[in-house]
């Protein structure tokens, strides 16, 4: 038995029965069958990460690798697996260079909880996850899951500095290091990041902090697509210095109490003097809008609200996509979604990063729980759209009957064959991960 064979490496508590743990609590939202894994194994260090690993990959076992399992329900359903392995006893500070400004941390941490050690030392990861109570660094990568402080602080790639992975014949294997300038093994940083656990198991990683910002202010902006597009282009050239810049849908501003058929969200972090300066100057750029600012002391409940309408457990009624056009081409895509998802008569809630053109789109409709048909073409019309924006539009969260259906990543690229010789590669034997990623991989 698989049991038999983790406890001498983990012990007998950290190997239990799939049905003893309430950690993958919608089973049929993340497995295309009817038989479950037996068993989940909790290493608590690198080395018996490693050595489960490399048991695997002798017994050929198909393994899901997950943290805290909240974005589980992500990517393709997952076929025949012999075991889950979570790192969520991986979470230690391994490093912490306050003058340097990096941390290294173990992959199983969640992200909440490291920003609040980071915290009293008056520094942060300049991340704003989906999930971000109990997402950890590991997923967040795996995932490539950052938010919307990517516009001024750049993409998890940016951030990770070095990182640690077990590769699936259990060797472990480094790139980058400690210090901001090293560079080494940048490529294999950035090949990890974003391919769902599918070429290695990540264990550790070494990230760039930044100081926490004295103030932080919003000025949500509203009004027509051509006057939002006229100030995002106007701002997007500027000299300003916010640290998010969020385009919304008209439903998306509704929630937020707030009329128009676009919106604007802007933020800004910085000394006191700055904020207010900067605040006054956005105002200026569009005197005829209608806006509203969101003050300091309320600053962070408006953005984690703002996610939490998108962010939400999986429900049969919910599709969640994530797409990404050119930035110029993102107020026109938002409105196009909309009367779209209007002459359809489906919830649309629409968010782009205005700086990165990458944005979120959930889809709520009764129907798509019950008969799956339906949201497949709805899927396909909102994919055309991002394609002839020169983009794309990936499914993330979805009922697991409209996944069957469906072409999930919508990927027209030329790189899938080399793709799939990287994971031949990395994972000869399949074992990790298998058919969460693009082409099955």
């Amino acid at each position: 038995m698989i049991s038999q064979q983790l406890i001498p490496i983990v012990g007998p508590e950290q190997v239990l029965p799939l049905s003893e743990t309430c950690l993958l609590s919608a089973p049929e939202q993340i497995f295309d069958a009817d038989k479950l894994p037996s068993h989940i194994v909790f290493p608590r260090t690198q080395a018996e990460l490693a050595a489960v690993i490399a048991t695997a990959n002798q017994q050929q076992w198909r393994l899901l690798i997950c943290g805290q399992a909240s974005k589980l329900h992500w990517g393709g359903l997952t076929q025949q697996i012999d075991l889950v392995v979570c790192t969520q006893f991986l979470n230690h500070v391994v490093a912490h260079a306050t003058g340097d400004l990096t941390v290294t941390v173990e992959a199983g941490l969640s992200l909440a909880t490291l920003q609040s050690q980071l915290a009293e030392f008056k520094q942060y990861v300049a991340l704003d996850p989906a999930y971000p109570e109990t997402a950890t660094l590991g997923g967040l990568i795996a995932t490539r899951d950052g938010g919307s402080l990517r516009h001024r602080y750049g993409s998890l790639r940016d951030m990770c500095l070095g990182i640690t992975l077990i590769r699936a014949d259990g060797q472990s294997t480094k790139a980058g290091g400690r210090v901001v300038k090293n560079v080494a093994g940048y490529d294999l940083m950035k090949l990890m990041t974003g391919a769902f656990g599918t070429l290695g198991v990540i264990a550790e990683v070494t990230l760039r902090l930044y100081p926490t910002p004295e103030v932080s202010t919003t000025v949500l902006l509203s009004g027509s697509e051509a006057e939002i597009t006229e100030l995002t282009r106007t701002l997007l050239r500027s000299t300003l210095t916010p640290t998010a810049v969020d385009l919304l849908s008209a439903s998306a501003l509704q929630t937020c109490s707030i009329e128009g058929e676009l919106g604007l969200a802007v933020r800004f972090q910085s000394l006191e003097e700055s904020v207010v300066a900067q605040c006054d100057r956005i105002r200026q750029f569009a005197p005829g809008l209608s806006s509203f600012t969101v003050t300091a002391d309320q600053d962070t409940d408006f953005w984690q609200q703002l996610t939490h309408q998108f962010w939400q457990s999986p429900q049969p009624s919910v599709l969640m996509c994530k797409f990404g056009v050119l930035p110029a081409q993102a107020p026109r895509l938002l409105a196009q979604f909309a009367d779209y998802c209007r002459q359809q008569q489906i919830t649309c809630l629409g968010r782009i990063h205005a700086g990165s053109g990458t944005g979120m789109l959930r889809l709520e409709h009764e129907g798509i729980g019950n008969d799956p048909t339906p949201a497949v073409e709805w899927v396909r019309e909102l994919r055309s759209h991002c394609q002839n924006a020169q983009g794309f539009l990936t499914v993330l969260e979805a009922p697991p009957t409209l996944k069957r259906k469906l072409d999930l990543w919508g990927y027209a690229g030329n790189t899938l064959a080399s793709m799939q010789k990287l994971k031949q590669q990395f994972d000869p034997y399949n074992i990790l991960n298998p058919d969460r990623f693009v082409g099955g991989i």
